[in-house]
């Protein structure tokens, strides 16, 4: 089959496909970074011969018109809510988690309209052989599964590490909560396997209440399988360099470990350019392309910044950050605008009248611009370290500086920072253009980090992620067509309804949870220390209970320690709500205790008042059932303000019917 299809630069693309032509349903949700790597694969899959069809935010579904490719709208736009309080906020803090905080919020999302619905209408209609889906977009492909009983093969795809359990990093999911002193990162992922199990396992406890068979690939059991268990149906694509982020050590190995790191999804660089020339709004404005091309050829290289979708503050405040800080390097700087829409007029009144001087003579603000075609010309590239950009930068041999916002963005920074290929900052919203500008000094100056540079992106520039991810779908499509993906799709549903039986009367999930831990203990050696640690720490916590000894902080405040029983002596910490402690000592009234740290955050020891102005900070545990209870709260409450859409859509529901 000679498959003929148009791309932006009219250049007509001819490719032969050795099999079949498979019908590709691609769903993706998020920004603009988050969309372009799958807007990549989906013109390479085209180009082999196969039929694609995006479910994305309606921006997204406007930039696959520009390249031919069919789309359905079937999400919000993210760039709409990033903007919103709730949005503005999750980045200035830095919390990916605020962004489904919908408790809080009641007038960001219009909870009329049913994405999921759009979502199963329109693929019942495209009838794709495989959908290859993001994180993001989850719900509405879990809603799709269960309509259909899972007969459709799907492929899940990663633009980051942040997808397999390892000890090295924790799921994003998982980056706001702080583990006590010898918890590993491993028992982050154990939780959020947990986290999304109990939701699964109340909706279960619902639906056998109604008389109705719970969905097997929705039941608590399922969570576990999709993170930890072997041979599943669903493998994962991991479209980021191996040369850059090879898999971690602690990875399934061998050929049936459900994933492959195929190296960035990236558009070509003479079609981005080309794209560009012709104001593709996906790239630039095509006058602007000139003025661009006209101020790289006047001076020495420039330094890149632009924070693509991400924001704090304000747009006065992100361009004073960006000028300021090329002012104290001394750089001539191309600033992209981004969602922000930075411009010279962004810098604000009179009182940046310098900042507007140094702008003008040195400064040239674009509207957005094809990566792959101006990183290789510029001398440091700054951004918010999402993870396609951090590639881009890269690949093109240039220092990169990452001034992290959320996600997976911290651990980006951190990993350029310990692997010499650039450095990482404080959190955005704490940067100070001075500090900026002293990082971008180095980046452009350090002989160690340019020559590292050097040498990753001649690795880079060798890998081909978009062939290797079509070469993938095309050998999953034929274990779909011989029965193998069948035969994996049952055995896990078989292996589901094994554990459903086993566990379906319980009330509560922690039996199952504790067999999770025990299998978890053998296959991973950090789980195991960590498990037995917490065997014997239960068993000490119920000894000093029965000789009257247990307190847990209970104010939400926390519980100031000090080193000794003097209410003026020498602060040592704070002991954090729900840190349970060992009385080792107390004065003669009773109204200053001397405690050891058993479980929860704070410091080793200290004195502490168990009342203050009437108020209880610190309260015995009032039976052994509650220890337990205090670690469940503990975890609880820092995920208290998490209501998603779908449950406020399921409220709504309840509402209107009463």
């Amino acid at each position: 089959l000679k498959v003929q299809i148009f791309v932006p630069n009219s250049s007509l693309v001819s490719a032969y496909c050795h099999m079949g032509p498979i019908r590709c349903a691609i769903a993706a949700q998020g920004t603009r970074g988050d969309f372009q790597p799958v807007l990549a694969l989906g013109l390479g899959l085209v180009r082999a011969g196969h039929v694609v069809k995006f479910f994305a935010n309606p921006g997204h579904c406007k930039m696959a018109a520009e390249f031919g490719i069919e789309s359905l709208a079937c999400s919000m736009e993210i760039k709409d809510f990033l903007a919103t309080e709730r949005g503005m906020k999750a980045m200035e803090t830095g919390d990916i988690l605020m962004v489904m905080a919908a408790s809080d919020y009641d007038d960001d999302v219009d909870l009329n309209i049913d994405y999921g619905e759009i979502f199963v209408k329109g693929m019942l209609e495209f009838k794709p052989d495989i959908i290859i889906w993001t994180g993001l977009i989850g719900g509405e492909v879990s809603r799709f599964r269960q309509d259909t009983n899972f007969t459709v093969p799907e492929i899940s795809a990663s633009y980051q590490p942040h997808a397999i359990p390892t000890n090295h990093i924790s799921p994003v999911h998982m980056q706001r909560l702080e583990l006590e002193p010898g918890q590993p990162l491993l028992y982050t992922w154990v939780l959020q396997a947990q986290t999304e199990a109990i939701q699964n396992f109340t909706h279960c406890q619902e639906q056998m209440k109604q008389g109705k068979e719970p969905f097997m690939f929705h039941t608590p059991q399922a969570q576990y399988e999709g993170y930890f268990g072997e041979d599943h149906p669903t493998p994962k694509l991991l479209a980021y360099s191996p040369g850059w982020w090879p898999a971690y050590d602690d990875w399934p190995t061998g050929d049936n470990k459900g994933y492959v790191i195929t190296g960035n999804w990236k558009i070509p660089k003479e079609v981005q350019e080309e794209a560009a020339k012709k104001g593709s709004t996906l790239f630039n404005a095509g006058s602007q392309h000139e003025a661009c091309t006209k101020f790289i050829d006047a001076g020495e290289k420039p330094v890149y910044i632009g924070w693509g979708s991400m924001m704090v503050y304000s747009k006065e405040h992100m361009a004073r950050l960006a000028v300021g800080s090329l002012k104290e390097a001394g750089k001539r700087g191309i600033i992209v605008g981004g969602w922000a829409e930075l411009s010279e007029e962004s810098l604000g009144g009179d009182d940046a009248e310098d900042l507007k001087e140094y702008s003008r003579n040195n400064v040239l603000f674009l509207k957005s611009a094809p990566h792959e075609w101006l990183f290789p010309q510029c001398a440091c590239c700054v951004h918010h370290g999402g993870i396609g950009t951090a590639q881009a930068s890269l690949s093109a041999g240039v220092p990169t500086l990452v001034t992290p916002v959320f996600a997976d963005q911290k651990d980006i920074a951190k990993k350029l920072s310990k692997d010499g290929h650039g450095e990482g900052t404080v959190h955005l919203s704490q940067l100070s253009a001075k500090e900026l500008g002293a990082k971008i000094k180095r980046c452009c100056e350090d002989p160690k980090i340019l020559e590292n540079c050097k040498k990753l992106a001649e690795v880079m520039q060798k890998e081909d992620g978009t062939q290797t991810a079509i070469e993938f779908i095309e050998k999953f499509k034929k274990e779909v067509d011989d029965g193998t993906w069948k035969k994996k799709r049952d055995a896990l549903e078989q292996r589901l309804k094994v554990a459903h039986n086993r566990f379906k009367k319980l009330v509560e999930p922690s039996q199952m949870f504790a067999k999770w831990s025990m299998d978890l203990a053998e296959k991973y050696p950090p789980m195991k220390a960590y498990t037995s640690d917490q065997i014997d720490k239960y068993g000490k916590m119920v000894e000093i209970f029965m000789k009257k000894k247990l307190w847990y902080v209970k104010s939400s405040g926390g519980c100031l320690a000090r080193k000794g029983e003097a209410l003026k002596s020498d602060e040592c910490g704070r002991f954090k709500e729900f840190a349970v402690l060992e009385e080792i000592g107390a004065n003669k009234t009773g109204s200053r205790l001397h405690v050891k740290r058993l479980k929860g955050i704070g410091p080793d020891e200290g004195w502490v008042s168990p009342s203050v102005s009437g108020k209880d900070i610190v309260v015995k545990v009032a039976s052994q059932q509650e220890i337990g209870k205090i670690t469940a709260d503990a975890i609880a409450k820092q995920f208290a303000d998490i209501t998603t859409v779908q449950q406020k859509q399921e409220d709504q529901k309840v509402k209107t019917k009463g």
